[in-house]
C-alpha cells in the first residue's frame, strides 16, 4: 500500500472518530427532590459518666442551606428501666440532653430511652440489656511508616462481652515557633508588651470514626492491639505533650451490628469493592408515625476509660520539622504597622532598638508566634 493510500486511510479514521464524538448528547437526569427529615439519636445510656443524648434531624440540601442536619431543640428525654423508674435528661443546647451527674442504674434492669419533640412527636427504644465494659488492659504506641500507631488491648475472662465499641478524647500541649515579648495592638495601633501567654497553648479533639471490635469468632474473649489512632509523621499534636484518654463499651450483637452497618455506609462507601449503602434499622421508633425512619442506636450499660501520655521526648529526634515561618522587619511607624500586623496576619517577635526606643519589629506569621490561633492558653485542670 502506498504512502499516499495510508496517508488518506488515516485521514478518513480521523473524520469517522470526530463525527461519532459529536453525535454524544450530555445526559442530565431530573431527580426527584424530597424532604427526608430522619431523627438522628446519638448517645448511650452509661452508668459510669453522666448519660448524654445527642438528637438531631437530617435533611435534604436545598439552594442556600449548609446544614444537612439540625439539632432538636426543646425536647423531653427520658431513660427507663423496666421497673417503672425514670431518669429525665436536662437539655444542654446544640440539641444535647445529659443527666448532669452519673445515674445510679442497676445491672440486673433493661433500660430504654423515650424521646418527646416539641412538635408532639414521640419516639421510644426497645428495651437493652445492661451490659458491664471490662477494664481495658493496656494502651500502647509504636513508630509505624515515620508516624505513631496507637492501638489498645483488652479482654474479658467471663467470656460473657466478644462485642467492643471504642471513642477517645486527645489533648495535646504545643507551643509556638517563636517565643516574643510584644503584641500588635490594634486598637491604638501600636505594639506593645505582651499581656497575655501565647507561647505555651493546648488544644484537643474528640474522636469521629466509628471503631468496633468483636471476639465472636475466637475462642477466647481477647482483643489485642486493635489500632485505635494514626497520627501522621512531623504531626505538631506530638510536639510537646500529648494525651488520649480511650473509653471502651461492652456492645449486645444487636448493637454491634447496626454500628458495622452505620459504619460501611459513612466510612467505606466509594468504589464499586465497597460495601453498598443500605437502610439498617435501629433500635428506635416513632410512636407516632411507625413508617418513619429513625437513625441510631441506644445501648446501655457501664464503660470503662483509660489514659496515656506521650511525651515528644521519647520520639526519635527530627520529629519536629520546621514550620514555614517567613520572617520581615517591620518599620516602627504607623502604615508599616498597620499593613504587616493589622491587614496582612504578621506578628512581631522582637524589638530592634536605637537609644532604648524601638524602630523596627522583626516579625512573622501570625501563626508562628501566636500560639491562641490555633488553641488555647487555659491549661487542662488534669495536665501536668
Amino acid at each position: 500500500m502506498t504512502q499516499k493510500k495510508l496517508f488518506k486511510r488515516f485521514i478518513a479514521c480521523c473524520l469517522l472518530i470526530l463525527s461519532l464524538s459529536n453525535c454524544k448528547d450530555s445526559f442530565d437526569p431530573i431527580l426527584k427532590q424530597t424532604d427526608v427529615s430522619s431523627l438522628v439519636v446519638e448517645g448511650y445510656i452509661d452508668g459510669a459518666v453522666p448519660a448524654e443524648f445527642k438528637i438531631s434531624r437530617s435533611r435534604m440540601l436545598t439552594n442556600g442551606d449548609t446544614a444537612s442536619r439540625h439539632y432538636e431543640l426543646n425536647a423531653r428525654v427520658v431513660i427507663e428501666d423496666d421497673q417503672q423508674n425514670n431518669y429525665p435528661l436536662t437539655g444542654i443546647g446544640n440539641g444535647s440532653y445529659s443527666s448532669i451527674n452519673p445515674l445510679s442504674l442497676s445491672p440486673s434492669y433493661q433500660y430504654r430511652l423515650h424521646i418527646f419533640t416539641a412538635d408532639n412527636r414521640e419516639y421510644l427504644s426497645d428495651f437493652v440489656v445492661f451490659k458491664q465494659a471490662p477494664v481495658i488492659d493496656s494502651i500502647t504506641w509504636k513508630i509505624k511508616a515515620d508516624g505513631v500507631q496507637i492501638s489498645m488491648n483488652t479482654h474479658d475472662a467471663n467470656n460473657a462481652t466478644r462485642y467492643y465499641r471504642w471513642d477517645y478524647h486527645e489533648t495535646w500541649e504545643f507551643h509556638s515557633h517563636f517565643s516574643s515579648n510584644y503584641m500588635y495592638d490594634a486598637a491604638t495601633n501600636r505594639v506593645v508588651e505582651r499581656t497575655k501567654e501565647f507561647y505555651k497553648c493546648w488544644n484537643d479533639n474528640n474522636s469521629t470514626n466509628i471503631l468496633l471490635g468483636s471476639s465472636a469468632k475466637l475462642t477466647d474473649d481477647i482483643i489485642s492491639q486493635i489500632p485505635i489512632i494514626y497520627i501522621e509523621p512531623y504531626d505538631f499534636r506530638l510536639s510537646v505533650l500529648y494525651r488520649i484518654s480511650v473509653r471502651q463499651y461492652a456492645l449486645d450483637i444487636n448493637g454491634y451490628n447496626y454500628l458495622v452497618a452505620l459504619r460501611n455506609n459513612t466510612e467505606k462507601v466509594g468504589s464499586i469493592f465497597d460495601p453498598q449503602p443500605n437502610q439498617t434499622a435501629g433500635n428506635i421508633h416513632c410512636i407516632t408515625n411507625p413508617s418513619e425512619t429513625v437513625i441510631g442506636y441506644a445501648g446501655a450499660g457501664i464503660s470503662f476509660e483509660q489514659r496515656i501520655f506521650i511525651s515528644n521526648d521519647d520520639l526519635p529526634q527530627g520529629w519536629n520539622e520546621t514550620p514555614n515561618c517567613p520572617t520581615k522587619t517591620v518599620l516602627n511607624d504607623p502604615d508599616s504597622l498597620k499593613r504587616y500586623f493589622g491587614i496582612e496576619g504578621f506578628a512581631p517577635t522582637s524589638a530592634i532598638e536605637i537609644g532604648g526606643a524601638p524602630v523596627a519589629f522583626p516579625s512573622s506569621i501570625i501563626e508562628c508566634v501566636d500560639c491562641t490561633v490555633r488553641g488555647t492558653n487555659m491549661k487542662p485542670a488534669f495536665w501536668p
